[in-house]
């Protein structure tokens, strides 16, 4: 026992160190710098399940489960079930409204010893809004709403490595079924747009007291957004993630893990502009192919702007017995763009074919979304298929 609690109290320090160390070397703010990236649809970057959220939302490379449909399809076919499923559930703004909320599901299936198909939901609701004119007279109440549906394909190479293909449709409704017109932009219509995600995950157990897994994946590939005829496209959130985890097995019951993973929006850094002349930077207006290449190169402030653009999670899990789990991590987004930095901790149960996770984030920034939040999900599995 006390070299499990010196196990866990290094874990501890290490988590806290980082957080320390990267918060005090975020750049101090600087309007002239201060460049974020708009996206399309960004809830489709929201950590869907508590599990990977408890960790500083870190999901590419750690071991799979049910909500492997989201960080990393690749990982399905490492699984120790036939098949399984996760329901999540994300109250959002909660220090602000009590009605908007993400809802996600996933089930998964693995119809061969080398070969798994998936396919998730993923329903933002936006609760209820009153529409008013300019003179605040009433018009109608709506309820907006995001949706996602994605079908998956997953195949083991070898007894190690792992591939994983996502096709996604994505409908986007801000109206609710309002209509809205304007002479300046036309019609404001719901948009629909399809996408993709290809992953990566190589995983090594051979050694009885240790083991690690390494992944990549490239999500939210797909065509620009527009909800009108006149206004611009924006690029969905298309996204590069690829990180590392290690598990020591400490002794039968007992088990810790650590890893790291790494981000980037493989989106054009916005230019800065004077009227329709460009003073710095690139040209945003491109395609999706040429943008997610320009991506690594066009800040407009230098290397310094562009090294600011990759996101930062780390995090570890205790596990006793495989039953119970103890969390935690940090997350990191520089403050020249969204300026997102949090702790989470997190706690998870698992009992026959059942299991529960809990996640809860700890803000450095005011306002954050995820304030006060608790996030829950429930998994189920049947079909053991043992240790592989």
């Amino acid at each position: 026992m006390k070299r499990l609690l010196q196990y866990i109290a290094i874990l501890i320090v290490t988590l806290a160190a980082t957080a320390f160390n990267l918060t005090a070397a975020a750049p101090k703010d600087n309007p002239e710098i201060f460049n974020p990236i708009q996206v399309a649809i960004p809830i489709l970057s929201v950590s869907p399940d508590a599990r990977a959220s408890g960790m500083g939302d870190m999901g590419v490379a750690t071991l799979p489960d049910a909500n492997s449909q989201h960080w990393n399809p690749a990982k399905y076919p490492f699984v120790n079930s036939t098949i399984g499923g996760s329901v999540s559930h994300i109250p959002w703004l909660r220090s602000l409204v009590n009605d908007v909320s993400i809802t996600y599901l996933t089930v998964y299936y693995q119809f061969s010893k080398d070969q798994s198909i998936s396919t998730s939901l993923r329903y933002f609701s936006l609760g209820e809004m009153t529409i008013i004119d300019q003179d605040r007279h009433e018009l109608d109440k709506v309820s907006p709403y995001e949706m996602a549906w994605d079908v998956s394909y997953s195949r083991k190479f070898g007894d190690n490595f792992s591939i994983g293909l996502t096709l996604r449709y994505m409908h986007s409704n801000l109206t609710g079924g309002f209509e809205y017109s304007n002479e300046s932009f036309g019609s404001m219509e719901p948009a629909n747009v399809f996408g993709a995600d290809l992953g990566f995950f190589y995983r090594n157990a051979q050694s009885r007291t240790s083991e690690y897994s390494a992944g990549l994946c490239l999500s939210n590939l797909g065509t620009k957004v527009s909800y009108t005829d006149y206004t611009d496209k924006y690029f969905l959130p298309m996204t590069l993630k690829f990180g590392g985890t290690y598990t020591y097995h400490i002794d039968e019951d007992n088990s810790i893990m650590g890893g790291l993973e790494i981000s980037k929006l493989l989106i054009p850094t916005p230019p800065v502009v004077s009227g329709d002349t460009l003073i710095k930077g690139y040209d945003d207006n491109v395609g999706v192919i040429q943008g997610a290449f320009q991506s690594f190169y066009d800040a407009p402030f230098g290397w310094k702007e562009e090294l600011s653009e990759y996101m930062l999670g780390v995090g570890g899990e205790y596990a006793y017995r495989s039953q119970f789990f103890g969390r935690a991590g940090f997350y990191y987004d520089s403050k020249r763009k969204g300026n997102r930095r949090y702790l989470t901790f997190g706690a998870g149960l698992r009992y026959s074919f059942l299991g529960i996770d809990l996640a809860y984030y700890f803000p450095f920034t005011n306002n954050d979304p995820m304030a006060n939040t608790i996030k829950i999900s429930v998994l189920f599995n049947f079909g053991e298929l043992g240790d592989r």
